[in-house]
C-alpha cells in the first residue's frame, strides 16, 4: 500500500504540474488583472473545457488517492522501519543507475561506419523494391494486354 500510494503521488502530482502549467497560454498577459485566483477559474471554466483539463483532474484525483494510500500506508508500519521513500522504489532507481553504468557508447568512427552501413542497406532495400515493382507492373501489363 504504501509503495502504491507512493507512486500514485509522485506520477498524479507531476502529471497535474505538466497538464496544469501547459495551459498558461496567456497567463503572463493577463496575470496582473486575473491574479492566480482568476487564472484558475479561468482553467476550470465550463465554457473552456477540454481533454486536457479532464485528464488533470483525474490525475488530481489519483494523486490525493495516493497521498492517502501513503499516509495510510506509513500509519500502518509505525512499528516497522518505515522509510519516506519505499524500498521497492529505491531498488528501482539503484538498479537502473547500475544499468545506465553498463552502457558503452560507441566513438565518432564507430557511429559513421555504423551510420554508411545503415545508409548502404537502405539503398540496396530500394533498389530491390524498385526491380520488383518494375518486374511486377511489367508482369501485370502483360497478362492484362495478353489476348486469349
Amino acid at each position: 500500500m504504501l509503495t502504491w500510494g507512493f507512486l500514485l503521488l509522485v506520477g498524479g502530482f507531476i502529471a497535474c504540474l505538466i497538464f496544469f502549467f501547459s495551459n498558461m497560454t496567456d497567463i503572463f498577459a493577463h496575470l496582473k488583472s486575473w491574479g492566480f485566483g482568476g487564472y484558475v477559474s479561468k482553467f476550470f471554466d465550463p465554457a473552456n473545457l477540454s481533454t486536457a483539463k479532464v485528464v488533470f483532474v483525474i490525475a488530481l484525483v489519483l494523486a490525493v488517492l495516493g497521498l492517502v494510500l501513503y499516509i495510510v500506508g506509513r500509519v500502518k508500519n509505525k512499528g516497522e522501519k518505515n522509510p519516506i521513500v519505499p524500498e521497492k522504489v529505491k531498488k528501482y532507481l539503484r538498479d537502473t543507475k547500475g544499468e545506465f553504468k553498463k552502457i558503452v557508447w560507441p566513438n565518432f568512427s564507430t557511429v559513421l561506419k555504423n551510420t554508411g552501413v545503415v545508409l548502404a542497406m537502405c539503398a540496396v532495400t530500394a533498389v530491390v523494391i524498385i526491380v520488383v515493382d518494375a518486374l511486377c507492373g511489367w508482369l501485370v501489363n502483360l497478362l492484362v494486354n495478353m489476348k486469349l
